[in-house]
Protein backbone atom coordinates (compact mmCIF):
# COMPACT_ATOMS: atom_id res chain seq x y z
CA UNK A 1 0.00 0.00 0.00
CA UNK A 2 1.16 3.46 -0.81
CA UNK A 3 1.52 5.89 2.06
CA UNK A 4 -0.49 9.07 1.46
CA UNK A 5 0.63 12.30 3.12
CA UNK A 6 -2.26 14.40 4.35
CA UNK A 7 -1.77 18.16 3.80
CA UNK A 8 -3.12 20.40 6.56
CA UNK A 9 -4.27 24.05 6.25
CA UNK A 10 -7.08 26.52 6.83
CA UNK A 11 -10.38 25.97 5.20
CA UNK A 12 -12.09 28.84 3.42
CA UNK A 13 -14.57 29.22 6.26
CA UNK A 14 -11.77 29.40 8.83
CA UNK A 15 -10.00 32.09 6.81
CA UNK A 16 -13.17 34.14 6.58
CA UNK A 17 -13.69 33.86 10.32
CA UNK A 18 -10.14 35.05 11.00
CA UNK A 19 -10.53 37.97 8.59
CA UNK A 20 -13.82 38.91 10.22
CA UNK A 21 -12.24 38.87 13.68
CA UNK A 22 -9.35 41.06 12.50
CA UNK A 23 -11.80 43.50 10.91
CA UNK A 24 -13.78 43.72 14.16
CA UNK A 25 -10.62 44.33 16.16
CA UNK A 26 -9.52 47.09 13.76
CA UNK A 27 -12.96 48.69 13.96
CA UNK A 28 -12.73 48.65 17.75
CA UNK A 29 -9.15 49.89 17.84
CA UNK A 30 -9.34 52.66 15.21
CA UNK A 31 -11.49 55.10 17.24
CA UNK A 32 -9.17 54.65 20.20
CA UNK A 33 -6.16 55.42 18.00
CA UNK A 34 -7.90 58.46 16.56
CA UNK A 35 -8.83 59.66 20.03
CA UNK A 36 -5.24 59.26 21.17
CA UNK A 37 -3.99 61.24 18.18
CA UNK A 38 -6.53 64.01 18.75
CA UNK A 39 -5.60 64.12 22.42
CA UNK A 40 -1.97 64.63 21.39
CA UNK A 41 -2.97 67.33 18.90
CA UNK A 42 -5.10 69.08 21.52
CA UNK A 43 -2.18 68.99 23.92
CA UNK A 44 0.06 70.61 21.30
CA UNK A 45 -2.57 73.25 20.58
CA UNK A 46 -2.85 74.03 24.28
CA UNK A 47 0.93 74.25 24.55
CA UNK A 48 1.02 76.67 21.59
CA UNK A 49 -1.28 79.05 23.45
CA UNK A 50 0.85 78.63 26.56
CA UNK A 51 3.92 79.75 24.61
CA UNK A 52 1.98 82.67 23.15
CA UNK A 53 0.93 83.67 26.66
CA UNK A 54 4.50 83.58 27.92
CA UNK A 55 5.63 85.61 24.90
CA UNK A 56 2.96 88.25 25.48
CA UNK A 57 3.93 88.60 29.13
CA UNK A 58 7.61 88.85 28.22
CA UNK A 59 6.67 91.57 25.73
CA UNK A 60 4.72 93.32 28.48
CA UNK A 61 7.69 93.07 30.86
CA UNK A 62 9.91 94.67 28.23
CA UNK A 63 7.59 97.39 26.93
CA UNK A 64 5.31 97.88 29.97
CA UNK A 65 2.31 97.16 27.74
CA UNK A 66 0.85 94.50 25.48
CA UNK A 67 1.32 95.12 21.73
CA UNK A 68 -1.40 96.81 19.71
CA UNK A 69 -3.93 94.35 18.37
CA UNK A 70 -3.07 95.71 14.94
CA UNK A 71 -2.22 99.09 13.52
CA UNK A 72 -2.46 101.05 10.29
CA UNK A 73 -1.14 104.28 8.88
CA UNK A 74 -3.05 107.09 7.14
CA UNK A 75 -5.80 106.33 4.66
CA UNK A 76 -4.02 107.85 1.67
CA UNK A 77 -1.15 105.38 1.93
CA UNK A 78 -3.33 102.27 1.76
CA UNK A 79 -2.57 99.46 1.10
CA UNK A 80 1.18 99.88 1.47
CA UNK A 81 1.14 101.19 5.02
CA UNK A 82 -1.40 98.96 6.72
CA UNK A 83 1.11 97.99 9.37
CA UNK A 84 1.00 94.64 11.13
CA UNK A 85 -0.52 92.99 14.20
CA UNK A 86 0.40 91.57 17.61
CA UNK A 87 1.55 88.22 16.19
CA UNK A 88 4.48 89.89 14.44
CA UNK A 89 5.45 91.85 17.53
CA UNK A 90 5.95 88.75 19.71
CA UNK A 91 8.21 86.94 17.21
CA UNK A 92 11.38 87.70 19.25
CA UNK A 93 9.77 86.01 22.26
CA UNK A 94 8.94 82.73 20.47
CA UNK A 95 12.45 82.00 19.18
CA UNK A 96 11.89 83.92 15.93
CA UNK A 97 14.19 86.87 16.58
CA UNK A 98 16.14 86.13 13.39
CA UNK A 99 12.97 86.61 11.36
CA UNK A 100 11.91 89.70 13.32
CA UNK A 101 15.29 91.36 12.78
CA UNK A 102 14.81 91.07 8.99
CA UNK A 103 11.49 92.93 9.02
CA UNK A 104 11.04 96.51 7.80
CA UNK A 105 8.62 98.64 9.81
CA UNK A 106 9.58 102.23 8.91
CA UNK A 107 9.95 102.29 5.12
CA UNK A 108 7.03 103.92 3.28
CA UNK A 109 7.29 101.25 0.58
CA UNK A 110 7.42 98.28 2.95
CA UNK A 111 4.28 96.24 3.47
CA UNK A 112 2.85 93.42 5.54
CA UNK A 113 -0.01 92.67 3.18
CA UNK A 114 -0.17 89.37 1.35
CA UNK A 115 0.02 90.79 -2.16
CA UNK A 116 3.79 91.24 -2.15
CA UNK A 117 5.34 91.56 1.36
CA UNK A 118 7.65 94.16 -0.17
CA UNK A 119 10.57 94.71 2.19
CA UNK A 120 9.35 91.81 4.33
CA UNK A 121 9.82 88.95 1.91
CA UNK A 122 11.06 86.75 4.75
CA UNK A 123 7.38 86.29 5.69
CA UNK A 124 6.51 84.63 2.37
CA UNK A 125 5.91 80.93 3.03
CA UNK A 126 7.13 81.26 6.62
CA UNK A 127 5.54 78.60 8.81
CA UNK A 128 5.71 79.25 12.56
CA UNK A 129 4.46 76.07 14.31
CA UNK A 130 3.44 77.87 17.51
CA UNK A 131 0.80 79.76 15.51
CA UNK A 132 -0.77 76.61 14.04
CA UNK A 133 -3.11 74.10 15.70
CA UNK A 134 -2.31 70.57 14.43
CA UNK A 135 -6.00 69.60 14.60
CA UNK A 136 -6.94 72.17 11.98
CA UNK A 137 -7.75 71.15 8.41
CA UNK A 138 -7.18 74.68 7.11
CA UNK A 139 -4.39 75.33 4.62
CA UNK A 140 -1.72 77.38 6.47
CA UNK A 141 -1.21 79.49 3.33
CA UNK A 142 -4.82 79.60 2.20
CA UNK A 143 -5.90 82.19 -0.34
CA UNK A 144 -9.49 81.06 -0.79
CA UNK A 145 -12.42 83.40 -1.25
CA UNK A 146 -11.73 87.11 -1.02
CA UNK A 147 -8.40 86.81 0.76
CA UNK A 148 -5.67 88.70 -1.17
CA UNK A 149 -2.96 86.41 0.15
CA UNK A 150 -1.39 85.68 -3.23
CA UNK A 151 2.18 86.01 -1.94
CA UNK A 152 1.58 83.25 0.62
CA UNK A 153 1.52 84.63 4.15
CA UNK A 154 0.74 82.38 7.08
CA UNK A 155 -2.90 81.98 8.14
CA UNK A 156 -2.67 81.97 11.94
CA UNK A 157 -4.93 79.83 14.15
CA UNK A 158 -5.01 82.11 17.20
CA UNK A 159 -6.80 85.46 17.25
CA UNK A 160 -6.55 88.47 19.58
CA UNK A 161 -9.74 89.47 21.37
CA UNK A 162 -10.87 93.06 20.75
CA UNK A 163 -13.62 92.52 23.31
CA UNK A 164 -17.34 91.82 22.89
CA UNK A 165 -19.91 93.32 20.52
CA UNK A 166 -23.10 95.06 21.55
CA UNK A 167 -24.86 94.57 23.85
CA UNK A 168 -22.08 94.14 26.41
CA UNK A 169 -22.70 93.25 30.07
CA UNK A 170 -23.05 96.12 32.53
CA UNK A 171 -24.93 99.38 32.78
CA UNK A 172 -23.83 100.68 29.35
CA UNK A 173 -24.51 98.05 26.64
CA UNK A 174 -22.76 100.17 23.98
CA UNK A 175 -19.54 100.91 25.88
CA UNK A 176 -16.38 100.32 23.91
CA UNK A 177 -18.19 99.42 20.68
CA UNK A 178 -18.65 101.21 17.38
CA UNK A 179 -19.85 100.66 13.83
CA UNK A 180 -16.75 101.10 11.71
CA UNK A 181 -18.44 99.69 8.58
CA UNK A 182 -17.38 96.05 8.97
CA UNK A 183 -19.51 94.76 11.83
CA UNK A 184 -19.08 95.97 15.39
CA UNK A 185 -15.57 97.10 16.24
CA UNK A 186 -14.69 97.24 19.90
CA UNK A 187 -11.94 98.31 22.27
CA UNK A 188 -13.39 96.89 25.49
CA UNK A 189 -11.04 93.90 25.33
CA UNK A 190 -7.28 93.62 25.12
CA UNK A 191 -6.18 93.54 21.46
CA UNK A 192 -7.75 96.10 19.12
CA UNK A 193 -6.72 98.60 16.46
CA UNK A 194 -4.18 101.37 16.98
CA UNK A 195 -4.05 101.27 20.78
CA UNK A 196 -2.20 99.36 23.49
CA UNK A 197 -3.51 97.88 26.74
CA UNK A 198 -1.55 97.31 29.94
CA UNK A 199 -2.29 94.68 32.57
CA UNK A 200 -3.45 97.51 34.84
CA UNK A 201 -6.24 98.29 32.36
CA UNK A 202 -7.64 94.79 32.65
CA UNK A 203 -9.88 95.94 35.48
CA UNK A 204 -11.76 92.66 35.91
CA UNK A 205 -8.48 90.89 36.57
CA UNK A 206 -6.22 89.01 34.21
CA UNK A 207 -7.66 85.66 35.34
CA UNK A 208 -11.15 86.78 34.26
CA UNK A 209 -10.36 88.08 30.79
CA UNK A 210 -9.77 86.23 27.50
CA UNK A 211 -6.97 87.87 25.53
CA UNK A 212 -6.40 85.29 22.76
CA UNK A 213 -8.69 82.54 21.47
CA UNK A 214 -8.38 79.67 19.06
CA UNK A 215 -9.62 80.32 15.53
CA UNK A 216 -8.65 77.23 13.57
CA UNK A 217 -11.93 75.86 12.23
CA UNK A 218 -14.30 76.40 9.35
CA UNK A 219 -17.54 78.37 9.29
CA UNK A 220 -20.08 76.42 7.29
CA UNK A 221 -17.26 74.81 5.30
CA UNK A 222 -15.34 78.04 4.67
CA UNK A 223 -12.13 79.54 6.00
CA UNK A 224 -13.32 82.84 7.50
CA UNK A 225 -10.51 83.41 9.98
CA UNK A 226 -9.04 86.87 10.70
CA UNK A 227 -6.25 86.45 8.15
CA UNK A 228 -7.13 88.85 5.33
CA UNK A 229 -4.00 89.76 3.34
CA UNK A 230 -2.45 86.88 5.30
CA UNK A 231 -2.02 86.67 9.04
CA UNK A 232 0.72 89.30 9.36
CA UNK A 233 -1.39 92.18 8.08
CA UNK A 234 -2.44 95.13 10.23
CA UNK A 235 -5.36 97.58 10.09
CA UNK A 236 -6.91 99.44 7.16
CA UNK A 237 -6.13 102.84 8.65
CA UNK A 238 -5.04 104.60 11.83
CA UNK A 239 -8.49 105.39 13.26
CA UNK A 240 -9.62 104.26 16.71
CA UNK A 241 -12.88 103.05 18.16
CA UNK A 242 -12.48 105.65 20.91
CA UNK A 243 -11.48 108.43 18.51
CA UNK A 244 -13.53 111.08 16.75
CA UNK A 245 -14.23 108.72 13.86
CA UNK A 246 -13.48 105.21 12.63
CA UNK A 247 -14.55 104.79 9.03
CA UNK A 248 -13.80 101.66 6.97
CA UNK A 249 -11.73 100.15 9.78
CA UNK A 250 -10.95 96.52 9.01
CA UNK A 251 -7.97 94.45 9.98
CA UNK A 252 -6.31 91.09 10.54
CA UNK A 253 -5.37 89.30 13.72
CA UNK A 254 -8.25 90.29 16.01
CA UNK A 255 -11.99 89.85 16.45
CA UNK A 256 -14.78 91.54 18.39
CA UNK A 257 -16.74 88.55 19.70
CA UNK A 258 -20.33 88.60 18.49
CA UNK A 259 -21.22 84.92 18.11
CA UNK A 260 -20.86 81.72 20.14
CA UNK A 261 -17.77 79.52 19.68
CA UNK A 262 -17.95 77.18 16.67
CA UNK A 263 -20.95 79.03 15.22
CA UNK A 264 -21.71 78.41 11.56
CA UNK A 265 -23.18 81.88 11.12
CA UNK A 266 -22.17 83.69 7.94
CA UNK A 267 -23.60 87.16 8.35
CA UNK A 268 -23.01 89.80 5.72
CA UNK A 269 -20.92 92.62 7.10
CA UNK A 270 -19.93 90.67 10.23
CA UNK A 271 -18.48 87.23 9.46
CA UNK A 272 -18.68 86.82 5.68
CA UNK A 273 -15.15 88.05 4.95
CA UNK A 274 -11.79 87.53 6.65
CA UNK A 275 -11.42 91.29 7.16
CA UNK A 276 -14.68 91.69 9.09
CA UNK A 277 -14.49 92.58 12.77
CA UNK A 278 -16.70 89.75 14.07
CA UNK A 279 -15.06 86.60 12.72
CA UNK A 280 -16.05 83.50 14.69
CA UNK A 281 -13.75 81.92 17.29
CA UNK A 282 -13.69 78.21 16.51
CA UNK A 283 -11.72 74.98 16.24
CA UNK A 284 -11.75 71.41 14.91
CA UNK A 285 -11.81 70.08 18.47
CA UNK A 286 -14.98 68.40 19.61
CA UNK A 287 -17.09 70.54 21.88
CA UNK A 288 -15.21 73.82 22.13
CA UNK A 289 -12.02 75.86 21.76
CA UNK A 290 -8.87 76.70 23.68
CA UNK A 291 -8.56 80.18 25.18
CA UNK A 292 -5.72 82.16 26.75
CA UNK A 293 -6.54 84.31 29.78
CA UNK A 294 -4.63 87.42 30.75
CA UNK A 295 -2.82 85.64 33.55
CA UNK A 296 -1.30 83.21 31.04
CA UNK A 297 -3.53 80.25 31.94
CA UNK A 298 -5.10 78.06 29.25
CA UNK A 299 -8.66 76.72 29.39
CA UNK A 300 -10.92 74.68 27.15
CA UNK A 301 -14.08 76.73 26.60
CA UNK A 302 -17.26 74.80 25.80
CA UNK A 303 -19.08 75.80 22.64
CA UNK A 304 -22.22 75.74 24.82
CA UNK A 305 -20.90 78.35 27.24
CA UNK A 306 -23.52 80.84 28.39
CA UNK A 307 -23.25 83.71 25.91
CA UNK A 308 -23.42 86.42 28.56
CA UNK A 309 -20.60 84.68 30.40
CA UNK A 310 -18.57 84.62 27.19
CA UNK A 311 -19.01 88.36 26.73
CA UNK A 312 -18.06 88.99 30.34
CA UNK A 313 -14.86 87.05 29.73
CA UNK A 314 -14.05 89.09 26.62
CA UNK A 315 -14.66 92.53 28.17
CA UNK A 316 -11.87 93.69 30.45
CA UNK A 317 -13.87 96.16 32.56
CA UNK A 318 -17.51 95.04 32.86
CA UNK A 319 -17.07 94.65 36.61
CA UNK A 320 -18.38 91.09 36.82
CA UNK A 321 -15.67 88.51 37.64
CA UNK A 322 -16.83 85.24 36.10
CA UNK A 323 -15.23 82.59 38.28
CA UNK A 324 -16.07 79.11 36.96
CA UNK A 325 -17.13 78.79 33.32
Amino acid sequence: MRNRTRQTGFTLIELLVVIAIIAILIALLLPAVQQAREAARRSTCKNNLKQIGVALHNYHDTHRTFPQGNYGMTNNQWPLRDGTNWRTMILPYIDQATVYNQLTFDDVNATFNGLTYTGNEVLIGLKVPVFLCPSSVLDPFDNSGVSNNTAGGLNHHYVGIQGAARPIPGSNPDKGTRDCNHGWSCDNGTFFSNECVTLAKIVDGSSNTIIVAEQSGEVNGQNLTANYYGGWHGARNDSRVSGSSCSDLWSAGTTCVRFAPNSNIIQTGATDRKYRNNTVINSQHTGGIHILLGDGSIHFLSENVDFTTLKQLCVRYDGVPVGEF
